[in-house]
């Protein structure tokens, strides 16, 4: 038996009330809180020219589009993928670096408007994609795959997104290898595209990668069985000069590596969700910008590289900018989506804050996700500090938290005015029809 036998034979086997509470409750949250994204996502800036470049490509169709209508299949699902991932509030997994829901959900979403599952079904396929991805990641050998310039979306979340398509596809388990075989040959993404809306893209053809293969493989048209491991150009050797094969299925079953996979309260770089915790934290007197003459921000040595020197060109940019994003929420007092609209961007009190007064350095000491912030005052210097990120699974967001970020996502969207109830996001396992739950997240 091959390792990716193993791994799919673990995957197809899975059953909803098989699986922990704990599980359930972190896939539960996961899947809701990727819904409650995308229909954010659906006013970013870049949402009417991809959709557009989307029918150019692709053509119309009845797949549905989150907050929106209908489209072609890939399209829609691009669509839904990228909807996820547009304001920078998805999860992340951070031993890859990975953003895993924007792959997973949005392909298994494209799969149910052809195959119908309840919830629990739905539930149960996304759970398996999480795991794959994440597994995948660690047997890639972050650090090492990482140091060659690829990001994990496109190919990681590639890889575990098919095997959620080839689940709800109801593939044979030789049809879902071949199925991630052509995921693979699909597989790609490097950190070139930071700053720009390449990065996104992975995400997007992550989530494309993984229908184009269930549907190819559904006609018997399939990949590689050892698209991993194969001696000759096994991803795993071809993307990492040092990859961990054994960590595909190392305590499969009694491990679940999709419970590390964090989330995100605010709509800002992951590496940032600390810097922002523990600015607003503190009382809006303590941090009165006109009081400041310095803000001094240590920021671990990825999230230095990721957006230490970042600038706010753009809405994109701007999420990811340590200087923006420290001066947005000292002078803002908040953090959400309008931040980084063009006309907080230009704000010259934001923007001159951010030039003159935020000093951001690197601090090879601090541990991933941490943050330490320190505020030159009137009355002296102070240190802020935060160790653990708002989401992260050792500081997880509560329930009413959860609802609180759902409820704001849907503002002003056509599910608010349809006084669409958020709680269902977090209740799909009660969902009789995941089709039909699609079709209620139509904007019509």
């Amino acid at each position: 038996m091959t390792l990716e036998s193993e791994l799919l034979e673990f995957a197809r086997s899975l059953r909803w009330n098989d699986l922990s509470l704990e599980v359930r409750d972190a896939v539960s949250r996961l899947t809701g809180d990727a819904l409650a994204n995308a229909v954010s996502g659906r006013g970013a800036a870049d949402v009417p020219a991809l959709e557009a470049s989307n029918r150019a490509l692709y053509g119309e169709g009845t797949s549905s589009v989150i907050a929106g209508g209908r489209t072609s299949l890939v399209g829609a699902v691009g669509l839904n993928a990228f909807q996820t991932t547009a304001n920078t509030m998805c999860d992340v997994y951070r031993p890859g670096l990975c953003h895993v829901t924007p792959e997973v959900v949005p392909a298994a979403l494209g799969i149910v408007e052809r195959h119908d599952v309840d919830g629990e079904g739905f539930l149960t396929a996304v759970a398996a994609g999480l795991e794959v991805t994440t597994r995948i990641c660690l047997a890639m050998n972050y650090p090492v795959f990482r140091a060659r310039g690829w990001h994990s979306p496109g190919i990681s979340g590639a890889m575990g997104a098919s095997v959620t398509a080839g689940l709800l596809s109801g593939l044979s388990i030789d049809a879902l290898a071949g199925c991630m075989g052509l995921a693979g040959s699909q597989a790609g993404g490097t950190f070139a595209a930071m700053g720009t809306m390449a990065v996104k893209f992975h995400q997007l053809r992550g989530a494309q990668a993984a229908v184009i293969a269930a549907v190819h493989a559904e006609e018997g048209l399939v990949g590689s069985a050892q698209v991993l491991t194969a001696d000759d150009g096994g991803l795993l050797r071809a993307f990492s000069d040092e990859p961990q094969p054994r960590q595909l299925t190392e305590g499969l079953g009694g491990s679940w590596h999709l419970l590390g996979i964090s989330m995100r309260a605010y709509p800002a770089a992951s590496t940032l969700q600390s810097l922002i915790s523990v600015l607003l934290s503190v009382p809006a007197a303590k941090l009165d910008p006109a009081n400041i003459s310095r803000l001094s921000v240590e920021l671990p040595s990825e999230a230095y590289r990721l957006g230490g020197e970042a600038g706010w060109e753009s809405e994109l940019r701007s999420m990811q900018s340590a200087r923006y994003v420290a001066a947005g929420v000292v002078v803002t007092r908040s953090c959400w989506t309008d931040l980084f609209s063009e006309s907080h961007r230009s704000d010259p009190t934001i923007d001159l804050f951010a030039r003159e007064k935020v000093l951001v350095t690197r601090n090879p000491d601090l541990f991933d996700g941490a943050v330490r912030v320190t505020v030159d005052s009137p009355s002296g210097p102070f240190v802020l500090e935060c160790a653990v990120p708002p989401g992260d699974p050792n500081n997880p967001m509560s329930t009413d938290q959860l609802l609180e970020k759902a409820t704001r996502c849907i503002a002003g969207s056509a599910l608010e005015s349809r006084s669409f109830d958020v709680r269902r996001f977090f209740n799909l396992s009660s969902e009789p029809s995941a089709a039909a739950l699609l079709s209620d997240l139509r904007a019509n």
